[in-house]
């Protein structure tokens, strides 16, 4: 294990830079920061350029750093009150990792959809990261086959989401459209029946065959609900049951509670 002592560090200012979206498309790196997230990362072999261990570090970011190291993976110490110019949160764990972004290259020639899956998902400009991977996580979980992020979503890599994420991001299929129009054509060619959420929708009782049958549930922006192109698409559009009072429910919440209404009809 090597030590860094300046904050003008070669491997520090890459770090810092992956704070910003623009950092992260030209390193083709993101950050994953804590000790649960490192040993899922570990876990689901990713290719880590490089990790960040605090001297303050917890003994479960030691652990994991003593993992990566042993598997040949450059591990670097430094002072607490550097690791916390990489940091993005109040209370660090005291370990960040370096790892190389995967290829979310446009769909219909290079990437393709899982075939076969019982229930995938698209995000029509959900924009918070928050959100993204607090999806995602969901997703993972209820065993979506896989997720599109359409125009307008915000980066799953950003910070927030990979935290929000909890290690699904590592795991869940994901791909990038780069037009409506794309991600409606891969559903068309898996014969996926589209299900919109939407307020005003028919109850989710009310669907009966088609949570049967392989579907992608559609989930639309925080303040302006799904898109005309995706209302217009849909085979149906969903609503779940609330008391008379509440106006709606947050899209991750939505979404969590969606994916396992088809979790159970698989």
């Amino acid at each position: 294990m090597q030590s860094i002592n300046s904050k003008d560090n070669q491997y520090l200012k890459l770090a810092r830079s992956l704070q910003q979206k623009k950092g992260r498309e030209e390193n083709r790196s993101f950050l994953i920061e804590g000790s649960r997230l490192a040993e899922e990362a570990v876990a689901a072999h990713l290719a880590i350029r490089f990790a960040l261990l605090s001297e303050a570090a917890e003994a479960r970011a030691r652990l994991a750093a003593a993992q990566l190291d042993a598997a040949g993976h450059m591990v670097y110490s430094l002072p607490d009150n550097l690791l916390q110019g990489v940091s993005a949160t109040e209370n660090s764990q005291g370990i960040v990792l370096v790892a190389v972004l995967p290829e979310t290259a446009p769909l219909p020639e290079a990437i393709k959809l899982p075939r076969g899956g019982h229930c995938y998902a698209l995000l029509d400009a959900v924009a918070d990261p928050g959100n993204i991977g607090a999806i995602i996580r969901s997703a993972y979980a209820a065993g979506v086959a896989g997720l599109i992020l359409g125009p307008g979503c915000a980066d799953p890599y950003n910070p927030k989401a990979v935290r929000a994420a909890m290690g699904g991001l590592f795991r869940l299929p994901l791909y990038m459209a780069t037009s409506d129009e794309e991600g409606y054509r891969l559903a068309q060619e898996r014969n996926l029946t589209l299900l919109g959420a939407a307020m005003g929708g028919c109850d989710i009782r009310e669907l009966g065959q088609k949570l049967h049958e392989p579907h992608m549930w559609l989930f639309g922006s925080e303040a302006a609900g799904l898109s005309a192109f995706w209302r217009a698409k849909a085979d149906a559009l969903v609503s779940l049951p609330m008391a008379d009072a509440a106006e709606s429910l947050n899209v991750a919440a939505a979404a969590a509670v969606l994916f396992y209404q088809s979790f159970f009809r698989k």
